[in-house]
């Protein structure tokens, strides 16, 4: 099992982008008073077919050639254990969306841990796609939209040190006033 929540987002949007994503929108709704975590991760690639939709919670199965497919499994695993569940909803030529519930306060849920990293590394590993991000904690939300900083990099020619940096503080900041890190 992965330890870390922020790692199977990382999972699902790389999944997503292998299916020919151009826009993916990650939610994270942190709900104490409802004893409620959502992660919702939205995008527009190919979509899933029925075979494949009706397999992919199998950790025996993998559209990527290879004998195995953990990582829905063990998301699915993950929340289940945690009194909440996963659901997946996709279309054919207009995409999936995977979310996951998990009870706030269970002892067992993992922790969110570095979302930071996370959405780094995805917004400036994939300038071709179009991140956004929104993470709602108790009432307070953040949002961070990785098209400003692709449209930065376009008009640079290359990514800098100072796009970096920037990316970076604009996550921390943002998830510092939600009380994250």
């Amino acid at each position: 099992m992965m330890e870390d929540l922020s790692l199977h987002i990382l999972d699902i949007a790389e999944n997503a982008i292998a299916a020919g994503a151009t826009r993916i929108t990650i939610f994270i709704n942190e709900n104490d008073g409802r004893n409620l975590l959502t992660i919702r991760v939205s995008d527009n690639g190919r979509g899933m077919s029925k075979e494949t939709l009706r397999r992919a919670l199998d950790p025996f199965f993998s559209t990527k050639g290879k004998k195995t497919g953990l990582g829905l499994a063990l998301l699915a695993q993950a929340a289940e254990q945690c009194g909440g569940g996963l659901t997946i909803a996709t279309a054919l030529k207009k995409g999936t969306k995977v979310a996951a519930r998990f009870q706030y306060r269970h002892i067992d849920r993992p922790p969110l841990t570095n979302m930071t990293g996370t959405l780094t590394t995805l917004v400036l590993s994939h300038t071709e796609i179009a991140f956004v991000f929104c993470q709602r904690r108790n009432g307070r939300v953040f949002r961070f939209d990785g098209r400003r900083f692709l449209r930065d990099f376009q008009a640079a020619g290359s990514l800098t040190p100072a796009m970096i940096g920037a990316v970076k503080k604009e996550l921390r900041t943002g998830l510092k006033r939600l009380g994250r890190t």
